[in-house]
């Protein structure tokens, strides 16, 4: 049965909005990126950022340098479900739409997911995120915590319910400053 990963970019002070303000990638965290893609064979994505993350990805297939390029190529031919709870313009290659009416029949459509998929990157945005911790409906959790304190904006855990033991399997701190922390459950 498949694992299904949080992955994002958070500040210190667990901001995960409007990240293009204050994010600082860099070669050696892209170079992470592709090779976490490597291993990826289903990407979600929430319905108010996958028109946005469509656009930006193809373009960058054809228009950006060569890692972001590699990267772009990968995640636009991995298969890709956006979730919603009503009919959204499914135009981005690769993807299909999965329309679920409240957590329970989410938790039902995944857990078949997990059945067909090893890997399944939950991928944006803030409120996805929310519902997948919030519902206790992710395996793994990613995070790339950004030096910066941005204090405005929406927070990751702000609906969590519970406690959520988590166990640290990995860290990797970047040269920018940047840490990246690999949770598991």
């Amino acid at each position: 049965m498949g694992n299904i990963v949080l992955t994002m970019q958070i500040s210190l002070d667990g901001i995960v909005s409007d990240e293009d303000q204050w994010m600082t990638l860099s070669e050696e965290i892209l170079q992470d990126y592709l090779e976490y893609y490597q291993t990826v064979d289903t990407i979600i994505v929430g319905s108010n950022s996958y028109s946005s993350l469509a656009r930006y990805w193809e373009q960058a297939e054809h228009s950006s340098d060569s890692l972001e390029r590699a990267i772009a190529k990968r995640i636009n031919e991995i298969p890709k479900v956006v979730i919603s709870r009503s009919e959204v313009d499914v135009i981005w290659r690769n993807s299909q739409q999965l329309v679920v009416k409240d957590a329970h029949s989410l938790q039902r459509e995944l857990e078949q997911l997990k059945t067909r998929a090893n890997k399944i990157s939950v991928e944006s945005g803030v409120k996805t995120w929310q519902l997948f911790i919030q519902n206790d409906l992710f395996d793994e959790l990613w995070l790339l915590v950004h030096p910066v304190i941005v204090s405005r904006g929406e927070r990751l855990f702000a609906l969590a319910e519970k406690q959520s033991p988590l166990h640290l399997r990995s860290t990797k701190a970047y040269q920018n400053g940047v840490v990246g922390l690999y949770y598991q459950k």
